[in-house]
């Protein structure tokens, strides 16, 4: 008898070694998997061979302490003294002992790197360089995610749990990179849960029926939530969905011009900012200036910055000779609810003063950015230029290109050819650079292009890469990051240097004061892109080619004969309009009927979140009534039904709130049942249940044990669910802690059934 009983226990324990080899696999997959969510957060490869190395090491060793007899519950321990060997190791800085024991001059070298990345990820928005400090953000939360995945599947043998650290890690990028969950990441993570499920039913239980059904439940769940998560309205890229209760936040997502486009697309308006200015008429609020083009996105280029101190001089203006008329004006700017590492300033600005928190400037273009400060809550005032050049002085201008600038005419060469073809075509006949822009921003204004904010994202060219602008030179329709991007790109095309000028129109005239008239209100509808050309002696002249919005300059209008600023509107009423809208009368309905949101989206946005979170919520609910079907099928069978009855009345029994231990035996649960429904059908029902038990568990088999089971069964559990109450039968049926563990902590009501 003992040696029987060696010989069932050793193959039981390879079995279970084996089970945590699986499980260490599937979890190696789940790290995987999150991966590719974090691909666009950080530039290169490195950082994703760090996460996956680092993690399998960990999720491997733990594997390995298992199978080398550590108990299951102290492995996870060990694993966080590996990690943070390992970190030390790394990231150290040579303040370990050995090199690898972690001192605390090692925390504090940690918590300086932890304040360097979140410093880094703000200041540069994302793809971000793959500096040191962002590899210990990866390989530090990497260990963390590995230990907790282990601890939750193995350690205490929840392996459902693990669903809740993959899922934090898919949500951060979708909220970084502004474009939702990622379908791919998704798919991959739920593989790779069903296998972690399926691993650890096999691992406990190898004996038990094969999870097919449940599992088949949760991969159509998982299906599911996968469309829902591709088509619901809030959950595609760039997707309708705007909070409109929050702030307007620039510059933290893989473009900035990607935010301009999710703002401009906000049912309601948030007021941004308000200003006074003493210039005659509004200004355009430069943020940033995105000179880099990587063939499919924006960016600003990355340089060295000078610190901005209070009233210190900002300039030279780069190529502005002494010919050009100026003159200085004064804007003091409110931040209300906008945040960003720019600072909104009409261009080009000479100083600031009234800023709170340390700030530098750009010397190449004068923007103004932040280093640990950011625009929510400032106050300032703003010094700058107006550049008055006429069209003489810009049809003369141009020709040499200065090495620093030069950059500025890159084209990667794989351009659509559409590009510089309508760029040659749209400046036939011009015998300048300044006339070729000049006939460019006629272009997209005399040639049927519509203003629409939603017709790129319906039709998936929304963005502001070089095939997106392909595809937008074939539609003409969109809005102002389209425009300034095509003309831009156009303009290089034609060998003028140029970039794109992020920031905001005038705003709206809130017809001030007699001493005081300029005051305006600038919102979430004013965030616009333009774009600005080089021309030597002049420097960098903006244009204004979206239609509908903003204002032609008076420098590109053959019938102004006088020169107006570059950085404010044309007219020279003191209240100027929010928005110059086109001449035609049907270009101007288009544009009209393409901006206008519909009061629907919000709410098929919120309805498309609302299904996909009741899909999600179902799942358990669903998976426990697969399991009671497959249970009484099987009552059918010739034995052995008894305990499946047996089982399914200990689940129940657990679902509705009360305990149910496994070294109860039979007579003292059926006893327990008896007394909480006494008076009703299933307190007969559960003593037959209770003999028939009995019967099959010390007697020999009999033929026909199985019939009346079914029905007894069904009388049982429906007077216990009328015993327990609605509230406990609702939470029965969206949370079965059946499909917990039998040993995890629940906590039981009491009664006569606890």
């Amino acid at each position: 008898m003992v040696s029987e009983s060696v010989a069932l226990a050793v193959p039981r324990t390879v079995r279970r070694r084996a089970g945590y080899w699986r499980l260490t696999g599937a979890m190696v997959l789940q790290m995987l998997a999150a991966s590719v969510a974090l691909v666009g957060l950080i530039q290169g490869a490195g950082w994703w061979f760090a996460l996956i190395l680092t993690s399998a090491f960990l999720l491997v060793a733990g594997a390995g302490l298992r199978t080398l007899g550590v108990h299951r519950g102290f492995v996870p321990l060990l694993e966080l003294v590996l990690g943070a060997m390992v970190m030390t190791a790394v990231f150290g800085g040579g303040s370990g002992l050995v090199g690898i024991i972690p001192t605390p001059a090692t925390f504090v070298h940690w918590w300086q790197l932890l304040q360097q990345a979140m410093l880094s990820i703000y200041q540069q928005g994302t793809p971000a360089e793959s500096l040191p400090e962002f590899l210990f953000l990866v390989v530090g939360g990497a260990c963390l995610i590995a230990v907790v995945l282990d601890t939750l599947a193995v350690a205490v043998r929840a392996p459902a749990f693990t669903a809740v650290g993959v899922g934090a890690v898919l949500v951060v990028p979708g909220a970084l990179l502004g474009d939702g969950l990622d379908p791919s990441a998704l798919a991959l993570s739920a593989i790779a849960y069903l296998w972690l499920l399926r691993a650890d039913v096999r691992t406990r239980r190898p004996g038990s029926p094969r999870p097919g059904a449940a599992l088949a439940v949760g991969a159509a769940a998982t299906v599911v939530a996968l469309l829902l998560a591709g088509t619901a309205p809030g959950f595609d890229r760039g997707g309708a969905t705007s909070f409109t209760a929050g702030g307007i936040n620039i510059g933290g997502t893989v473009t900035p011009l990607i935010d301009l486009g999710k703002d401009l697309r906000r049912p309601t308006a948030v007021r941004a900012l308000t200003y006074t200015t003493s210039a005659p008429t509004g200004q355009y609020l430069k943020l940033a200036s995105l000179d880099q083009f990587t063939g499919s996105v924006w960016k600003h280029r990355e340089r060295d910055t000078k610190r901005l101190a209070e009233g210190t001089p900002i300039g030279p203006v780069a190529g502005l000779s002494a010919d050009v008329p100026t003159s200085k004006i004064t804007t003091t700017v409110a931040i209300d609810n906008m945040q960003s590492r720019w600072l909104p300033v009409p261009a080009p600005v000479q100083s600031v003063k009234g800023l709170t928190g340390t700030w530098s400037w750009d010397p190449d273009d004068l923007t103004i950015g932040g280093i640990n400060a950011t625009t929510q809550g400032q106050d300032y005032t703003a010094t700058s230029l107006l550049l008055q050049p006429t069209a003489d002085q810009l049809k003369a201008a141009g020709g040499v290109v200065p090495e620093d600038v030069q950059r500025d005419l890159f084209l990667p060469t794989n351009m659509p050819a559409i590009i510089e073809k309508t760029a040659i075509a749209a400046t036939e006949g011009a015998t300048s650079e300044y006339e070729q822009a000049v006939a460019l921003q006629d272009y997209f204004r005399d040639n049927g292009f519509v203003y629409s904010t939603q017709t790129p994202l319906k039709q998936g060219y929304d963005g502001d890469g070089a095939r997106v602008i392909a595809a937008f030179l074939e539609a003409k329709s969109g809005y102002c990051v389209h425009f300034a991007s095509a003309m831009a790109l156009m303009a290089r095309s034609l060998g003028i240097p140029s970039r794109v000028a992020e920031g905001y129109l005038p705003g709206a005239s809130g017809g001030g004061s007699a001493s005081n008239p300029g005051e305006y209100t600038v919102t979430s509808d004013d965030l616009h892109a333009w774009p600005e050309l080089y021309f030597a002696g002049v420097g960098w002249v903006p244009f204004e080619p979206t239609v509908g919005r903003g204002t032609i300059p008076s420098y590109t209008r053959a019938d102004t004969a006088a020169a107006a600023p570059t950085s404010a509107p044309a007219s020279g009423a003191t209240s100027a309009p929010k928005r110059i809208v086109p001449t035609d009368p049907a270009q101007v309905a288009g544009a009209r009927g393409a901006t206008a949101p519909s009061p629907l989206e919000p709410v098929l946005s919120g309805l498309g979140i609302a299904v996909l979170v009741l899909a999600v919520l179902l799942i358990p609910a669903v998976v426990r009534r697969v399991r009671r079907r497959h249970r009484l099928r099987r009552l059918s069978e010739a034995s052995g039904g008894a305990a499946v009855v047996w089982s399914e009345l200990r689940d129940t029994v657990r679902d509705l709130g009360w305990v149910a231990p496994a070294t109860e035996t039979p007579r003292a649960f059926a006893g327990r049942l008896a007394d909480e429904i006494a008076g009703t059908p299933g307190e007969e029902a559960v003593l037959r249940l209770l003999a028939v038990r009995e019967r099959d568990s010390y007697g020999p088999p009999v033929r026909g044990s199985t019939v009346g089971l079914a029905d007894d069964l069904q009388r049982v559990l429906d007077a216990l669910e009328a015993s327990a109450g609605p509230a406990r039968r609702l939470r029965a049926l969206l949370l079965p802690v059946s499909l917990l563990p039998a040993g995890w902590p629940i906590a039981a009501s009491p009664g006569s059934a606890a």
